[in-house]
């Protein structure tokens, strides 16, 4: 983790820049977070949360909690981040699947981000017959979304969610939990990455004179 040490750095630079140059709250969700987040955890609480669900964290996120913070003001208690903002850690686990979260969440992340609509509605097809018990319903929806850890909240159904395992380990993926559309990933390569696109984006004035609502969503 080491290896994240000078991006750590400049993202919590670019934060107070970022909350500077937006000193009126333009940007979507930042009049509830407010660019601000509480202290970082404890490696402890990382590591009992990897033993309980049986999970690694992708290290850039765990940099992140170890170095910039963790939880905020913003809602459902979120930090500083797109839209309202980066779940506190370990909370709302269950916005993608509700139960036995800890049997799906360390299973391989299925999603990729080339997915097509073709190939998206033909992994949703289980979900829609008729009288599915509601176990099956709740195993099936684990396969979907296993490998996948929300972390904060778009408003409505939407929500921002970090790979967990596979060869997109670290990237974000934007989901819809309401209509179940095609999920759409991130152009950046890890949460730092998209963290930091995302202050540059505010810096720059992007993210005031182009519509907020799009942030991450873009591919090339």
């Amino acid at each position: 983790m080491t290896n994240y040490i000078p991006q750590i750095h400049r993202i919590k630079k670019k934060l107070q820049q970022a909350k500077e140059f937006d000193e009126l709250y333009k940007v979507f969700g930042a009049g509830n977070h407010r660019y601000e987040i509480n202290p970082p955890l404890a490696i402890s609480d990382i590591d009992a949360f990897e033993k309980n669900y049986g999970v690694q964290l992708p290290d850039c996120y765990k940099s992140f909690l170890l170095h910039i913070g963790n939880g905020g003001r913003s809602y459902l208690c979120s930090g500083a981040g797109p839209f309202f903002g980066i779940y506190p850690f370990g909370q709302h686990l269950d916005d993608l699947i509700h139960r036995n979260v800890e049997n799906h969440l360390k299973k391989r992340c299925v999603l990729h981000p080339n997915i097509s609509e073709k190939e998206w509605d033909k992994k949703l097809e289980p979900l829609y017959e008729d009288d599915i018990p509601d176990e099956d319903y709740e195993e099936l929806n684990g396969n979907l979304y296993g490998g996948i850890l929300p972390i904060g909240s778009q408003g409505c159904s939407f929500i921002h969610a970090l790979v967990l395992n596979g060869p997109y380990k670290g990237m974000i993926i934007n989901l819809d939990r309401g209509e179940l559309s095609p999920p759409k990933f991130s152009e950046d390569t890890d949460f730092l990455d998209w963290y930091e696109r995302w202050l540059d984006e505010i810096i720059s004035g992007k993210l005031i004179t182009i519509s907020p609502s799009w942030f991450g969503y873009p591919r090339g």
